[in-house]
């Protein structure tokens, strides 16, 4: 009886990581984000449309890839601005809020972005990485997850790129 029950102790854990990692899923999506740039005193608003690929590890967390381009472009002082390139690696962490169907959800970032500046015949073309972070909530339905969150895209040497960002993604 000993070896039974030291058994199972021993094979009950073994059992809860197999539950676990059976939750264990392919997704992919799309990104519609809406982004603040500021650097020394000058602010404008920029838009990127990025794919979304991602597996999530456990019910909790996943790791996530995105890349994007600009999609609208913003205006200052004669000169319009655009993103050329978004990059992001992230480590995105999801907690149930009452049902398995809304959840809070946060993410530690490595963005790349990349911007362009053109006016009066002159073209200059800046880009940068920066540890990053998100906030928001997601709501699944099926196959099918909704998010909405605050994230801060790039914070570094006087430049600031943060905002809203909405998300699909379907899960295989």
């Amino acid at each position: 009886m000993k070896k039974l029950i030291l058994a199972t102790a021993l094979l009950l854990p073994l059992s809860t990581m197999s539950m676990t990692l059976d939750k264990s899923r392919l997704y992919m999506g799309g990104s519609y984000s809406n982004i603040d740039y500021q650097q020394q005193g000058v602010t404008f608003d920029l838009s990127t449309v990025s794919v979304v690929g991602g597996y999530r590890v456990n019910r909790f967390v996943a790791l996530e890839g995105r890349l994007g381009r600009g999609q609208s472009k913003g205006n200052f002082a004669g000169a319009v601005f655009e993103v050329d390139r978004y990059v992001s690696a992230n480590i995105v962490g999801t907690y149930p809020l009452g049902d398995e169907n809304l959840r809070l959800y946060g993410s530690l970032e490595y963005n790349d972005l990349e911007i362009t500046a053109q006016g009066a015949g002159i073209r200059v073309s800046e880009s940068g990485d920066s540890a990053a972070y998100g906030l928001g909530i997601s709501y699944v339905v099926g196959p099918l997850e909704y998010r909405i969150g605050y994230e801060n895209f790039y914070d570094k040497d006087n430049v600031k790129a943060d905002g809203y960002t909405i998300t699909v993604n379907y899960t295989f």
